[in-house]
């Protein structure tokens, strides 16, 4: 599905290459590991209670929307299309990976909701069930963002500087617009509480 974690992959892969994706999903599904072991001692429980599933959004909104303005900024600044640009520093995609899925409200109400269902059957067979699940769910999900990260990272240079800003544009716009709905439930959330 489309969403703040593929905007930054195409971001990351843009700039560092094929390698952004398969680490990107490294770190996002670190935070899956702990959430499916948390879930399966009874977190969803938690998530039971609109006003945190509210401030879980408004939060998670506001993270959106910094991420979405440091890709804007970015823009702004000039962002150059540098294939050197896989040596610099800065967050870099495994700690993007973490940030792009827990700051995503959406990611944490399909764990809670969807993710949650699929772990306690998956619990039925035991702790071989969750771990086919689990082996499935990230391979599915390496796979995904290896390819999009293969195409982003063979076409990097056949853009132009105009088509690259354009593509940035298109993910801080992205991003945004994800922060701006969170960011509307949430605070529909909590007023409803």
């Amino acid at each position: 599905m489309p969403g703040p974690l593929l905007s930054v992959a195409v971001a990351e892969s843009y700039k560092k290459g094929f390698l952004a994706g398969p680490v990107l999903v490294v770190g996002h599904a670190l935070p899956e590991l702990g959430l499916a072991v948390l879930f399966t001692l009874g977190l969803n429980r938690f998530l039971d209670n609109e006003l945190a599933v509210g401030v879980i959004g408004v939060v998670g909104a506001l993270f959106l929307s910094w991420l979405a303005l440091k890709i804007f900024a970015e823009i702004r600044k000039g962002a150059e299309i540098d294939l050197r640009a896989r040596n610099e520093v800065g967050w870099g995609p495994f700690l993007a990976g973490i940030w792009a899925s827990v700051s995503n409200p959406g990611w944490i109400v399909w764990w809670a909701t969807i993710g949650a269902r699929y772990i306690l059957l998956s619990l039925k067979h035991g702790i071989a069930g969750m771990f086919f699940f689990l082996s499935g769910h990230f391979l599915a999900d390496f796979l995904w963002y290896s390819m999009v990260s293969f195409l982003v990272s063979r076409g990097r240079g056949k853009l132009s500087r105009r088509l690259y800003h354009g593509l940035l544009y298109g993910c801080s716009a992205m991003v945004m617009a994800f922060a701006f709905i969170f960011g509307i439930n949430g605070i529909r959330t909590i007023l409803n509480s």
